[in-house]
């Protein structure tokens, strides 16, 4: 009697840690993270609620089993391999998962190992199964499920888990080394799951319930970077109704100015056209007049950049592939970067979320400003990398760089270190970024100004 209550709380608890795995993840709005991991987590979440059915199914064919008709027997026991199998797919569906977020699935080596593993079982299923008594190939395939599906998916779900923890540490993250625990946990679940069976003793499922206690402790101290990030957007928010408040006001003011200015400016560019024509063609007056057109042309450039600035359109947003938009805004300052020399280092496939002119937009005024401001070293550096679940691009240039006292102020509106310059790009810029959840920054580095744009992910 004891040992009977002892297994039906044991499996009853095993069950219930798995539902509370699941549970912890479904109840989060992950919806709104830009963490990578939040595409991979509801895969876990479904071996959670999966495997809790199949332990507490367990522990009714435990208990029941004794009871059962001869004529279900061999039906019981296909359907206790069968439910073993959907369980550990959906963690298969994790690992799977973690490997794309961590790039690892992208790697020739990962696609041959596993259709290595899944041709060995359904090989060795397929060549066993004329030659078997039928429970004795229910046994071969059981154990093959818990070696390649249960072993095999938890080390490598607990090693994406661990790798993915590096990159959060890189980051500055303070949840990510919960990540790392919960893979180690992971992988020693495998290690029970896969290795030993129940037929040593209870204390196998035993085992098994510590280590998924260990997974269900470690992912809720690891999930808190969700509720982190999500206090950080609300920040962020707050400060950005804030701003937007001041810059709605800015701009309106702006924009009123910009428009009645330009009005006047179209009267005088048409009375210098007009002029023109009357003047006789002398070389004095013909230089007085495009002095004049040329200001007037000025004049109506930064009316037109402030429009834009107070005023930035909507943006459709679509995955964008980060070198497309850097081949084609190379393409249209090619002119201007002929005497230059650039060396170019592109992560392949890197997708973001985004307006692809506007992005291009922001490349050019960016390729624009560093080739202003290299006067002697004409060479430029663009960059781009994956640091986890962001996209960061740096543009280099060899022009000495900006003091740092100035660089925050670079980023102000119609602030210039131009002659003729309206203040206007890098303020543009760095609006387009933000709309698209973003940053811009400004730092120096050996040779000259280094310019980085931070973007999510899109995976």
């Amino acid at each position: 009697m004891f040992d009977t209550l002892l297994v039906f709380n044991t499996y009853l608890f095993y069950g219930l840690v798995f539902f509370t795995i699941g549970s912890v993840i479904a109840f989060r709005n992950l919806r709104l993270s830009q963490l990578a991991i939040a595409s991979a987590l509801p895969a876990l979440a479904v071996f959670g609620f999966v495997h809790a059915f199949h332990e507490w199914s367990e522990l009714y064919l435990q208990l029941m089993g004794p009871y059962t008709p001869m004529i279900w027997y061999s039906e019981m026991k296909i359907l206790r391999v069968l439910k073993l199998w959907v369980s550990f797919l959906a963690l298969a569906w994790f690992a799977w998962k973690m490997l794309v977020i961590t790039d690892v699935a992208r790697k020739p080596w990962a696609l041959a190992g596993l259709g290595l593993a899944q041709g060995v079982f359904i090989l060795h299923l397929a060549a066993s199964y004329p030659l078997m008594p039928l429970d004795d190939f229910l046994r071969l395939a059981a154990t093959l499920i818990r070696w390649i599906f249960g072993l095999g998916a938890s080390v490598v779900a607990g090693l994406g888990m661990i790798y993915y923890a590096r990159q959060q540490y890189r980051e500055r993250r303070i949840a990510g080394h919960y990540f790392a625990y919960c893979g180690i946990a992971l992988i020693a679940y495998g290690l029970a799951a896969g290795l030993l069976s129940t037929k040593a003793g209870l204390w196998v499922p035993m085992l098994r319930t510590l280590c998924a206690f260990a997974i269900l402790v470690t992912l809720y101290q690891a999930l808190k970077i969700f509720d982190r990030e999500r206090e950080a957007q609300i920040e962020a928010q707050q400060r950005q109704l804030l701003l937007g408040e001041k810059m709605r006001a800015m701009g309106e003011l702006a924009s009123g100015i910009a428009h009645e200015i330009k009005t006047p400016l179209s009267y005088a560019t048409l009375g210098v056209d007009l002029l023109e024509k009357q003047l006789p063609p002398e070389p004095p007056l013909q230089h007085q007049l495009n002095r004049i057109r040329k200001g007037l042309d000025r004049a109506t450039h930064i009316a037109q950049e402030v429009l834009h600035f107070a005023r930035p359109s909507p943006q459709p947003m679509q995955p964008v592939t980060l070198d497309k938009v850097i081949h084609s805004a190379l393409e249209l300052m090619g002119h201007r970067l002929k005497p230059f020399t650039l060396h170019r280092n592109l992560a392949p496939q890197l997708t973001v979320v985004g307006d692809p002119v506007k992005l291009e937009e922001v490349l050019i005024n960016l390729i624009s400003n560093a080739i202003d401001a290299s006067r002697t070293e004409r060479r430029l550096e663009i960059h781009t990398e994956a640091m986890g679940d962001q996209v960061l691009l740096h543009i280099r240039d060899y022009g000495g760089g900006i003091p740092e006292a100035q660089q925050s102020a670079s980023l102000r509106p119609f602030h210039t270190t131009k002659p003729n310059g309206t203040g206007l790009g890098l303020a543009i810029s760095q609006q387009i970024i933000q709309q698209h959840q973003g940053e811009l920054s400004l730092h120096n580095w050996l040779h000259g100004l280094c310019v980085t744009i931070t973007l999510p992910r899109s995976l």
